[in-house]
């Protein structure tokens, strides 16, 4: 079974529980906050868990200890437990992701990334979400970085679309230019 279709199956199963008992962005952050611990100090606990030279009982023995130090859903914890007991908790990091799709749509929401050379200020931030909720008909969970090389402008992924409003874009599509007449000069 493909990788992606095993991670879908499981996120819809997660969702499934997720909804029987009105948890579904609780489930979602559990299982995030989650993800970023196992990541912790080089994703060694990670590496532990999804090791299949250690016993099933070995690995859960270590998901017990760990899941004794968090709080979490007791319906997060089996979930997990789940993982390790099938060997699939290598797949934690591609079940997350189509989890979350699945719990934004349900939601009627959208992610999306806006990228800047500088932090937007609040107001900004309020514009460009206002906007592309009015364009998507969607509420928007907006998330900014910072990249120096977009020199201005903002470039915003929503879903697998990009828009490029920067001036790297810009300069890159004027050279482009420069470039053809050159070439045809």
């Amino acid at each position: 079974m493909a990788d992606g279709s095993l991670a879908r199956r499981y996120a819809r199963a997660m969702i499934s529980l997720a909804d029987e008992t009105g948890q579904t962005d609780l489930f979602a952050q559990q299982m995030a906050a989650f993800l970023e611990v196992v990541q912790q100090d080089g994703g060694l606990l990670g590496s532990v868990l999804g090791n299949p030279g250690l016993t099933t009982i070995e690995r859960r023995a270590v998901l017990d200890r760990v899941l004794e130090r968090l709080s979490l859903h007791v319906h997060v914890g089996s979930f997990l437990k789940l993982l390790v007991d099938k060997n699939r908790f290598a797949h934690l990091a591609e079940i997350l992701p189509a989890y979350l799709g699945m719990a934004d749509e349900q939601a009627n929401r959208a992610r999306a990334t806006v990228t800047t050379a500088r932090p937007l200020d609040a107001a900004m931030a309020a514009r460009v979400k206002a906007s592309l909720e009015a364009s998507t008909g969607r509420s928007v969970i907006l998330t900014q970085a910072v990249d120096p090389r977009v020199i201005g402008g903002m470039v915003v992924r929503l879903g697998d679309t990009i828009y490029d409003s920067s001036i790297r874009a810009r300069l890159a599509s004027v050279e482009a230019a420069l470039l053809r007449s050159a070439a045809q000069a």
